[in-house]
């Protein structure tokens, strides 16, 4: 690719936090049904931020619609949910949790899914192909509609000042054939327990990897790896536990060897308190990171494809008789940005959970892990996107506050001529 090549292994600062507090669930039950125009999605509970955003933004609409996620952890990984929406699986009887916002709270709220309730939309990290538990080829009733972008990265204890970047070939090693003391990885990484992974093996996060380093995703489990069942908490393991002195000595301090990966959405919230590594991929002469400078979150390595590890956002529905439901088409447009409210910012939202939103790429691919090829939005957002991300104004931007004050070929959005 072309053009000047932004700073590699250099990590940037995190982007804005969500201002919105999370109140405790209320208990009461009452039929999913009965909500309106309930919007049922299954799948990766990674995105359940990015979900609840979207949640209470829907249910202000008119008319208003409510997103309602089950509570099953059966559910809630990318492959599961992309097999219950393509089976049609009744969810009746299980639990369904749904937003609203009260003041400035988003209130976690739980339902029962009636009988013959099924899911809308799988929510997922991975092209649909990439799941093996599902029918292959995909079925020609199946939609994967490309949501916004995120990065996945390696990431060590804040104490390892020592690793600065991994290779292809080493992440390689440490997830395909396992580490030891007799032999280690990068001169460091020696203890197979301290290696995290996830469970199952066929989360998304953990296909996503495997793709990017080409291994297979069924050998990335114990005994070369610790597996946890959810990402947030693979990433909290490698932030120590640190309490007000005295610090008792059951609180967790993460091996100085521990190293795991950690998709967007979850390195958010833990940014400053672990060290994320540069990746050199196949064919490159330089690791790099997903941002350019440690003080821009703006993840330029990524959306220019220096920084090869990432995915979609996917939102896969299945299409009955004419096209696909009310509920499954609007929301993927909502996320996708096609369909468009005053009310709603798909751009800002997206940028304040980590997430890239399309218009902000320059790259793109059609496999989980694949090749990059150009890609050039009809409609950018980068003067946007990385105002959100970065809490800062892009010096080559130009701020405006109507179309007016554009050249011919921009048009004033949100504040930014684009």
């Amino acid at each position: 690719m072309g053009g000047r090549l932004t700073n590699a292994i250099r990590l940037a600062a995190p982007a804005a936090a969500a201002v919105l507090m999370i109140a405790a669930p209320v208990q009461a039950q009452q039929s999913c049904s009965a909500l309106p125009n309930p919007t049922i999605v299954v799948g990766s509970n990674d995105f359940e931020p990015l979900l609840r955003q979207f949640a209470v933004k829907l249910s202000a609409e008119s008319p208003p619609a409510t997103i309602i996620v089950p509570t099953s952890a059966a559910l809630a990984t990318s492959c599961a949910g992309v097999a219950s929406v393509g089976s049609a699986a009744d969810l009746g009887g299980l639990v369904g949790r749904y937003y609203a916002q009260s003041g400035n709270m988003i209130t976690s709220n739980t339902c029962t899914f009636a009988s013959g309730q099924t899911a809308h939309v799988a929510i997922s990290d991975l092209f649909y192909e990439s799941c093996s538990t599902v029918p292959q080829p995909k079925p020609a009733d199946v939609v994967d509609a490309l949501g916004p972008a995120q990065e996945i990265v390696f990431a060590v204890p804040k104490a390892n000042t020592t690793v600065q970047y991994l290779t292809h070939n080493e992440v390689a090693t440490i997830y395909g054939c396992g580490v030891s003391m007799a032999a280690p990885v990068a001169g460091f990484f020696s203890d197979p327990a301290a290696v995290f992974c996830r469970d199952p093996p066929d989360s998304g996060s953990q296909i996503a990897v495997a793709r990017s380093i080409g291994v297979p995703e069924s050998v990335m489990i114990p005994p070369r790896c610790t597996a946890f069942r959810n990402e947030a908490t693979l990433a909290s393991k490698l932030v120590p536990n640190v309490s007000m002195p005295p610090i008792p000595a059951s609180d967790y301090v993460p091996p100085l060897t521990a190293i795991g990966f950690v998709s967007a959405v979850n390195l958010g919230p833990n940014r400053s308190s672990v060290n994320t590594v540069a990746f050199q991929a196949q064919g490159q002469t330089l690791a790099f990171r997903a941002d350019s400078r440690p003080e821009l979150a703006d993840r330029a390595n990524v959306r220019d494809g220096h920084y090869f590890v990432w995915g979609y956002v996917h939102l896969i529905a299945k299409r009955s008789g004419s096209g696909l439901a009310t509920q499954a088409s609007d929301l993927i447009g909502w996320i996708t940005g096609t369909k468009t409210s005053p009310n709603i910012d798909p751009v800002a939202i997206e940028a304040n959970l980590s997430l890239i939103p399309q218009c902000a790429m320059k790259v793109k691919r059609s496999s989980d892990g694949g090749l990059l090829s150009p890609y050039a939005p009809v409609m950018t957002c980068n003067c946007e996107y990385e105002a959100v991300a970065t809490q800062t104004s892009p010096a080559a931007c130009t701020a405006c506050a109507s179309s007016s004050m554009c050249t011919a070929h921009s048009t004033c959005r949100h504040g930014f001529c684009e």
